[in-house]
């Protein structure tokens, strides 16, 4: 089942794609272990683009049917309804000069499922903008995206806005995207984790959670 979805979504099979998530559904594989699928299958669609086997529309296309995935009501219906019990507050963002939105949705999606309430301001976000919402509304967490080298001066822009208002030790950061190195890229703006990965970074959100209760 694992490797049918992932070579669907690797295809950009859209219509084969949903009715073999149904299938998976249907058999009692978990919203998480579907999710991963999908984004292995992206990954992959994002080496084509690389090597230029793809066009930035098939990315785009890519990202269409996970998110008709993720609407499928037969995927509804097994995940979780964030309420009052949700494990916590996760902004999430592509900063200013960033117009991707494929990781930073799969990383959302994959929050939700976790059990998170997660608010997208979307992409191409102004630093200011993101520092002006976390202010109102005080995430637990705030997930920065971006694909280019120069988005991180954005991300740290973030990073001072939330210090001078003094409330950056209040709030959890954790970074993403193509240019992050694992582990080591946040310690240079001040952020708390960066990873690639979207499962490790649902995982080190849900811990900083545990660890805050």
């Amino acid at each position: 089942m694992k490797e049918s979805i992932v070579r669907s979504v690797e295809g950009l099979y859209e219509q084969r794609t949903l009715e073999l998530v149904k299938i998976a559904i249907h058999k009692g594989f978990t919203p998480l272990q579907i999710l991963d699928w999908l984004r292995i299958g992206m990954e992959r669609v994002g080496v084509h683009y690389e090597k230029s086997d793809y066009f930035i529309a098939d990315l785009i296309f890519a990202g269409i049917i996970f998110q008709e995935v993720i609407a499928l009501d037969e995927f509804q219906a097994i995940s979780p309804v964030v309420s009052q019990q949700s494990k916590g507050k996760l902004l999430i963002a592509s900063v200013y000069g960033d117009c991707h939105e494929i990781g930073k949705n799969i990383f959302g999606s994959f929050a939700k499922t976790a059990g998170f309430d997660v608010i997208d301001l979307g992409i191409d976000v102004p630093a200011q903008d993101i520092v002006n919402k976390a202010a109102a509304i005080m995430p637990d967490v705030i997930g920065l995206s971006g694909m280019q080298q120069e988005t991180i001066e954005e991300m740290k822009k973030v990073v001072d806005g939330l210090t001078a208002l003094g409330i950056r030790d209040k709030i959890r950061i954790i970074i993403g995207g193509a240019f992050i190195e694992d582990g080591k890229t946040h310690l240079a703006i001040g952020a708390d984790y960066a990873t690639q990965d979207v499962t490790k970074a649902v995982e080190i959100c849900t811990q900083w959670i545990q660890e805050k209760q």
